[in-house]
């Protein structure tokens, strides 16, 4: 027996020693995509090791983007198999940016130093608030009404006074971080790698709190999701990072280039290499481009520092022909600086583009460290674009019987007019309209999605009265909610993002929707949007835009109208026009979306929020100076982050791309991660590239797995779980049945099944009563 025990303790050594070492023996599997340009794409290898079966350690096999110390120097992540064809990483640190070899003692804070710091920082930030207070008087530091960047602001800003006091305290917190750094009590690793849990700083938000039982219905604001984090996904808590910042200080300061010198101008780089062109997408229409911008609302909102009244601060001199001086500027100013010669602005002589950073938010650990940025709304998928994100918000948006209050045009319900006047057009008999969010009117196709959604809550609500008679109207209400809310999240989940990302990113990430209950709940998630995901990844949308919006009517045989789209940007009236809402219906899913490229209409890089002036903003460039502002790794650090080789030379690029890169940028280290991902060739099924895929496939995998009330968990999790019976009729539900259930039907009957995509053969238009498009039961929710 003593040697059969001995022979089985050898073979359990082999094969544990097996796994561990993994030896090179077979070809490595295939990484997520491809690259656009680029001559010859690889994997990132990090060892000669083979593709292990098992993780050592307890390992957990994962997506290389879900394992971030896999980058960090020494660390030693053996590749795995994911399935069949793609490799992952094992991994033992989770989400920490940290690596196993990171781990080592951390000694405290020299008690003085930190009374230092925190006295310090006081004594910063009543500066810095001062200095703001004496701006309000002065007329030029504030941005004129008439002017583009007065709509940008529109776009931004936040009417919640919560966030002005959490903003304040997390610059009190920077500025503690800031002092000690220059102490050398806090060193750049421990700041970077998140080391700093043991230093408080001198402002620690309140935690919420929550009922001892949990609510059936999801809270207006995203507070109390998970019990044990409660502030975890809430509205003005800041964003997570896949990656630690790149700042040149460490804490705030924006990055530089490798070379330590600036990077180049945002403008510059958008006008050499964001370009106007028209690539129609042969398969996906504009109302696909127009559903994720309502996603992208719902989820991410940057809040800007504002004045201390709340006006909007103005970095540029004279309308933007000239930069203020530093003596004169805000604190929060990062004006992108024009060219002389700059082709289109040269001509109106503007050398200024108005640009302010992003608000902060603390964090609710106390702690000290990086800047966190602020979002000002609930990082849940839970539509506070449509109900608001504070209970004021929601009470101002309800009307009775458990509706949402509607202004009703001629017997046409539309989104509720507002007594802000954010509108271009204010003369009488013009509407503009009140939002979840405030920003509802910023384009009129997005006006359109608010007013569809408006109508599927108030359609579900009568017929839910009607069922349940002894119903109060607050129940009523939260019902019609819960279910509007799980509609929605399988409409993301089951079309759009399979067009995305196609089947085998959708199939590695687990994105899919379940055949019954999903089982991936895990209250270890944090499902805050990560800044790499909110200030590029998502933003790939700016490139499928289309510069005319095509209105079609049948009774007219054709194309209606075509609508520059500047033209109805803060402009919502048209949808007063008794059959507008049926014709641009129409013509969205009529109308190819641009392809993801590195083209953006001019309507968005000159014309964007012009109003009456010849020339507006560049989106492309500010969204490169959100990057920064936001301090995003370069590039290159995401292509390492998700398995990719990294760009060593401008040449591995197309000869056009790489001569127009290399005429802005020093290295290919400094490329902008906005930039990068949008030169990718589409994943395999999708429409993005490799980098763009993963980190979007990952936050759906947080926005899933971290929230306790998605709507595929049953009431082993979800305290306002629906039946089995009740989620298969939820599971009906497609975009198609949404706008059918909720046209003016003056001049639309039909729809294509797929709603994004467009009418060609396999997805031509049935009318809306054909089982083709079919509609969800009310009666089980007969209660």
């Amino acid at each position: 027996m003593t040697s059969i025990r001995f022979a089985y303790q050898i073979l359990v050594c082999i094969v544990v020693l097996s796994r561990i070492t993994c030896v090179v023996s077979e070809p490595y599997g295939k990484a997520l995509g491809g690259h656009y340009g680029i001559h010859e794409e690889k994997e990132h290898i990090h060892s000669t090791e083979r593709p292990c079966a098992v993780c050592p350690r307890q390992g957990v096999c994962v997506p290389h983007v879900q394992c971030p110390a896999h980058v960090r120097p020494g660390s030693h992540n053996p590749q795995c198999h994911l399935d069949g064809t793609r490799i992952g990483v094992c991994c033992f640190t989770g989400r920490s940016h940290a690596a196993e070899s990171d781990r080592k003692f951390r000694s405290s804070v020299n008690v003085e130093d930190v009374k230092a710091a925190h006295n310090q920082s006081r004594l910063k930030l009543q500066h810095w608030l001062q200095r703001a207070e004496e701006l309000q008087k002065e007329p030029y530091a504030v941005i004129n009404t008439t002017a583009p960047s007065y709509g940008h602001h529109l776009s931004l800003v936040t009417y919640d006074k919560r966030a002005q006091k959490l903003g304040r305290g997390a610059l009190l917190n920077l500025f503690a971080a800031q002092e000690l750094k220059s102490r050398q009590a806090l060193s750049g690793d421990e700041l970077a790698l998140g080391f700093t849990d043991h230093t408080d700083g001198p402002f620690c938000p309140p935690v919420p709190s929550c009922p001892e039982v949990p609510s059936k219905y999801r809270s207006v604001d995203g507070n109390c999701n998970n019990q044990a984090k409660p502030s975890w996904g809430a509205v003005n808590t800041g964003y997570r990072r896949m990656l630690p910042p790149s700042y040149s200080d460490g804490i705030w300061a924006i990055r530089i280039s490798e070379l330590g010198l600036p990077l180049p101008s945002a403008r510059a780089v958008s006008s050499a290499l964001i370009l106007d062109g028209s690539h129609p997408s042969r398969t996906h229409n504009l109302l696909f481009m127009q559903f994720g911008q309502f996603i992208a609302h719902d989820i991410s909102t940057a809040v800007v520092f504002t004045l201390g009244n709340g006006h909007p601060i103005s970095c540029c001199d004279r309308n933007g022909e000239d930069v203020l001086p530093l003596e004169r500027q805000h604190w929060a100013c990062a004006p992108i600086i024009l060219d002389e010669g700059d082709q289109f602005y040269g001509q109106f002589n503007q050398k200024c583009i108005n640009f302010v950073r992003a608000q902060l938010a603390p964090d609710f650990d106390c702690s000290v460290g990086y800047a966190t940025q602020m979002n000002g709304a609930s990082h849940y998928l839970d539509m506070s674009h449509l109900y608001g994100n504070s209970p004021e918000k929601m009470a101002k948006l309800r009307a009775a019987g458990g509706l949402l209050a509607v202004f009703n045009d001629y017997g046409r319900e539309l989104p509720p007019l507002t007594r802000r006047k954010e509108c271009l057009n204010v003369h009488d008999g013009a509407a503009c309209f009140e939002s979840g969010d405030n920003h509802g009117n910023q384009v009129i196709s997005l006006t359109v999605l608010h007013t569809i959604w408006t109508r599927e809550h108030n359609r579900i609500a009568r017929a839910l009265s009607e069922l349940n008679p002894g119903w109060d109207e607050d129940t009523v209400f939260m019902e019609t909610r819960r279910i509007v809310l799980a509609e929605y999240q399988h409409i993301i989940y089951n079309e759009w993002l399979p067009l995305l990302l196609g089947p085998k990113t959708m199939q590695v990430f687990g994105l899919t929707p379940s055949p019954g209950y999903a089982l991936t709940y895990d209250p270890t998630v944090d499902p805050s949007l990560a800044v790499e995901f909110a200030a590029a990844a998502m933003r790939f949308g700016h490139s499928i835009v289309d510069s005319q919006l095509t209105a079609l009517s049948p009774q007219h045989k054709g194309i209606y109208e075509s609508i520059s789209l500047p033209e109805v940007m803060f402009q919502p009236s048209r949808l007063r026009i008794k059959p507008f809402l049926d014709r641009l219906l129409l013509g969205l899913m009529w109308q190819p979306m641009q392809s993801v490229d590195p083209f953006v209409t001019e309507a968005l890089s000159r014309y964007m929020f012009h109003g009456g002036n010849p020339y507006g903003l560049d989106l492309a460039a500010i969204n490169i100076q959100r990057g920064r502002d936001f301090g995003l790794q370069s590039y290159n650090e995401y292509r390492r982050l998700v398995g990719l080789e990294p760009i060593t030379d401008f040449h591995q690029f197309a000869p056009s791309a790489a001569q127009r890169l290399s005429a802005v940028y020093a290295s290919p280290e400094d490329i902008d991660l906005w930039v990068g991902g949008l030169l990718e060739e589409p994943v395999e099924g999708g429409i993005i590239g490799t980098t763009f895929a993963n980190i979007i496939a990952d936050q759906f995998t947080e926005l899933k797995r971290g929230d306790r009330y998605y709507y595929e968990y049953g009431s082993d999790v979800n305290p306002g779980a629906f039946t089995p019976s009740q989620l298969s009729e939820i599971k009906k539900v497609t975009l198609a049945r949404i706008v059918c259930d909720n046209r003016d039907g003056i001049e639309m009957s039909t729809s294509s099944p797929n709603a994004f995509l467009r009418s060609l053969p396999g997805n031509d238009p049935v009318q809306c009563d054909s089982p083709l498009i079919p509609a969800m039961d009310l009666t089980l929710f007969k209660e």
